[in-house]
């Protein structure tokens, strides 16, 4: 959201008056938007690919629970979003001095322009998380498109577990192959390629603690190398980017699945109750920040000032701080009315078509 604020208000770096070092490192830290979603790749492979495991070699997997858990987790925040979505570009395409941002592509994030994707069919096609299979990104709302990403990957994950799975038996396995060939070729190379980084979050959670770490000093020194290979690697992506975009991506989160694994294993209990109050409370409203910030985004660019880019002195990144803060707010109180639900819903759903058996794949 903070790169978004950056790169809609404010010059590019080739455009800045002044170039010093404290700029430098202002515009290198917003600019790390899309290598986040790589850590969030392998974050999710780790969360939701942990339980998968856990429960398929428990024998306790259940398609249906585990799909009323991922799509009121989904759904219960993307319909709206796309609702929001609709209402904020619908204002904006009927603004003069913001059309140019609607009806024009914004070269920075998307083309086609946001009126050719503001359809009934790219609506549903999101809706449906077939955006970058077989549908654009709905309007303005660029960030989707790693959403399909994501709800495909919850699918093929389970499917091979259960490909692998002995207790299945021969017929259904083989069911299983099929269903897995048809989904890769279905979602096409370039989500099929991204797979990889999901499943090296999800395999670092199985991993066993290598003898080199079992030594309870060699966890800080272990950390610090791999928190420092991680921080080099995304210094290497913005200072000398990779001409293959994907190559860079992998490089992001293999380095970041090194720093996971040592965490994973040198993680204590006793963390402070500030930081764990403060964590609950923003990773209650980040799906929901993640799914509604652009389409507003976009409107205050056109309505604030459509005429040109801010440069970033203290008056201007006073007011970028301002926007940044509203969209929190805005992010935060649409949850309350949607992602804060989650738990009522999903149990409401759970107890209703599944009864008597037991949560499983959270």
């Amino acid at each position: 959201m903070v790169g978004h604020v950056r790169g809609l208000f404010f010059v590019d770096f080739p455009f800045l008056a002044n170039k010093s070092l404290p700029y430098l490192v202002l515009y290198a830290v917003t600019g790390f938007g899309h290598q986040a979603v790589m850590i969030f790749f392998v974050l999710s492979g780790y969360f939701i690919g942990t339980s998968v495991i856990d429960s398929v070699s428990g024998q306790r997997w259940s398609w249906r629970v585990y799909l009323v858990n991922r799509l009121t987790r989904l759904q219960l925040v993307l319909l709206p979003a796309l609702v929001l979505g609709a209402i904020w570009d619908q204002i904006g395409m009927r603004i003069p001095q913001a059309a140019s941002f609607y009806y024009g592509g914004l070269y920075k994030y998307y083309v086609p322009s946001v009126a050719l994707r503001s359809t009934v069919p790219a609506f549903l096609g999101n809706l449906f998380f077939l955006q970058r299979v077989i549908s654009p990104v709905f309007g303005s709302n660029g960030p989707l498109w790693s959403l399909s990403y994501e709800f495909w990957y919850y699918i093929l994950f389970p499917a091979l577990i259960l490909a692998a799975a002995s207790w299945m038996g021969v017929r259904n396995r083989f069911l299983y192959v099929g269903l897995i060939v048809f989904l890769f070729w279905f979602i096409g190379p370039q989500i099929s390629l991204y797979f990889l980084i999901w499943i090296a979050g999800a395999l670092v959670g199985h991993l066993r603690r290598a003898a080199w770490l079992r030594p309870s000093r060699a966890l800080v020194p272990a950390a610090t190398a791999t928190a420092l290979l991680f921080a080099l690697a995304l210094a290497w992506n913005r200072v000398r980017p990779i001409s293959l975009e994907a190559l860079g991506d992998f490089v992001i989160g293999l380095c970041f699945v090194l720093w996971l694994y040592v965490m994973i294993h040198g993680s204590r209990e006793d963390v402070s109750p500030a930081y764990a109050k403060s964590a609950k409370a923003l990773s209650g409203f980040s799906y929901t920040l993640y799914l509604t910030h652009f389409p507003a985004l976009l409107l205050l660019r056109g309505v604030l000032d459509p005429q040109g880019d801010w440069q970033p002195d203290l008056y201007h990144l006073f007011y970028g701080l301002a926007i940044a803060i509203l969209m929190l707010a805005y992010a935060y109180v649409v949850a309350e009315f949607t992602e804060a639900r989650t738990a009522i819903a999903r149990r409401r759903l759970l107890q209703s078509w599944v009864p008597r058996v037991k949560e499983v794949a959270r």
